[in-house]
């Protein structure tokens, strides 16, 4: 049966149920579809990475080249059979629901999906979160076309597909919902909780039935927090707070880089080098990075090196000090070259891993001075909660990601106090999320 046919046949439906119960069924229908869409992609772009053989203990000098191949790809996707025009990221989204009345266009159901997994596979240093967005948004605004409702229903059922796509993406299905309140709808009302639940709820199940890695993304292994840590994890928040500030000024600075490149392949070449080179001599760049942040909370931090020239420097403590400083200053610019180049991907992953390698790098600095206490992986846990509350301004969706994603419900208190710290202090210097600006 054709897609059209089948949505003819619910629409059958409509007579027999009341206005609201027929909207929630098309919650369930968005929520199912944006939850398939957000396995397709995972499972798409790791399988990817595990073709290429991308973790290696030695040296990789494929990494080189991968990056190019995934940028070139995608452009060439993108010139071939969408003009040119892709519409980059969450905040296209939030253009189309406040200038266009939350009309999408159907190739956004596919295309953000496509360019993003040959991107990240390949070594695209961003994260899948918002193709993933941008692909439930569509597949929410097109459904509510085809059943012809109005700018109110469309928009909530809009972001009940973006809160679906989050939740089978991360494995949260809190966290989606928190999400589309705090960056598509802009306001909390009880009566909107109910539909994007009910998506959410549902990706989440799609996202646990399905093939593939399930549940929480990252595992914690902790015991709980001790209040002797407040005063250093109100010092982190400070950390994670300028941080933040740092990387949303280096993403300005980095949309700068390719602009003497105004032909789209060129760009894409140089772009792709230039990450390569960048990857090749620090590997965690590579992709979402989520490989890079398990080994964190798993306190193998010698592994940082693998697949690097400089891997028989594993460990030494001053090597490991001066690579991980070398990721958190690089990162950005490699997250922001991916981006202009002409790849596709999103600062959902790119924070979250920026986050926990600035909490590693504190925690560990503390242990070095002699604060022996403090436990290294909640602190790694909290602080990428920090950093992504403070560029995104959403401290509420952080908490609860944080929470979801490793499973560390019980850090809850460190997670609000280190989460609202950090959006203080960096909305002080830049009153607007990462999504206004860009």
């Amino acid at each position: 049966m054709k897609f059209n046919a089948f949505l003819q046949k619910v629409a059958g439906w409509r007579l027999h149920i009341s206005p609201r119960n027929f909207f929630h069924l098309l919650c369930v229908l968005v929520g199912l579809l944006a939850g398939l869409a957000a396995v397709a992609l995972k499972l798409t772009t790791h399988y990817l990475e595990v073709l290429l053989h991308v973790f290696e203990p030695k040296e990789n000098f494929s990494l080189l080249l991968f990056p190019v191949i995934g940028i070139v790809l995608a452009t060439a996707y993108t010139q071939f059979f969408q003009d040119g025009k892709l519409g980059r990221g969450i905040s296209n989204v939030v253009s189309n629901i406040y200038k266009k009345s939350s009309y999408m266009e159907k190739d956004k159901i596919y295309s953000h999906m496509i360019t993003s997994s040959l991107t990240i596979g390949f070594g695209g240093s961003m994260g899948l979160e918002a193709p993933i967005v941008v692909t439930g948004s569509a597949i929410g605004s097109n459904v509510a076309r085809f059943f012809n409702l109005d700018y109110k229903d469309r928009t909530l059922l809009l972001a009940s597909g973006a809160a679906a796509g989050i939740s089978a993406i991360f494995g949260a299905p809190i966290a989606g919902v928190l999400f589309a309140f705090e960056v598509l709808l802009g306001e909390f009302s009880t009566v909107n909780f109910v539909p994007l639940l009910i998506s959410s709820a549902v990706a989440s199940v799609i996202e646990q039935i399905t093939p593939g890695e399930h549940g929480q993304i990252f595992y914690i292994f902790t015991q709980g927090w001790d209040v002797r840590a407040v005063p250093f994890y109100i010092l982190l928040s400070v950390f994670t707070g300028l941080y933040s500030v740092y990387i949303m000024k280096g993403i300005a600075y980095s949309e700068g880089l390719l602009r003497r490149f105004t032909k789209p392949y060129p760009k894409a070449v140089a772009g792709g080098i230039i990450l390569g080179l960048l990857i090749f001599l620090l590997p965690p760049l590579y992709g979402e990075g989520y490989h890079t942040v398990q080994m964190l909370l798993n306190t193998e931090y010698n592994r940082l090196f693998e697949g690097s020239l400089l891997f028989r420097f594993h460990d030494s403590a001053i090597a490991l000090i001066f690579f991980t400083i070398a990721i958190l200053l690089v990162k950005v610019v490699a997250s922001q070259l991916t981006i202009s180049s002409g790849g596709n991907g999103g600062f959902f992953a790119p924070s979250l891993f920026m986050g926990a390698m600035l909490g590693f790098f504190y925690v560990y600095m503390l242990k070095l001075a002699g604060v022996n206490f403090l436990s290294e992986p909640n602190f790694i846990a909290v602080s990428m909660a920090g950093v992504m509350a403070g560029v995104m301004h959403t401290p509420l969706t952080a908490i609860f990601l944080i929470a979801e994603v490793t499973g560390g419900y019980h850090l809850l208190v460190p997670l609000m106090l280190v989460s609202s710290l950090s959006f203080l202090i960096t909305k002080y210097f830049n009153p607007h999320s990462i999504y206004v600006k860009h």
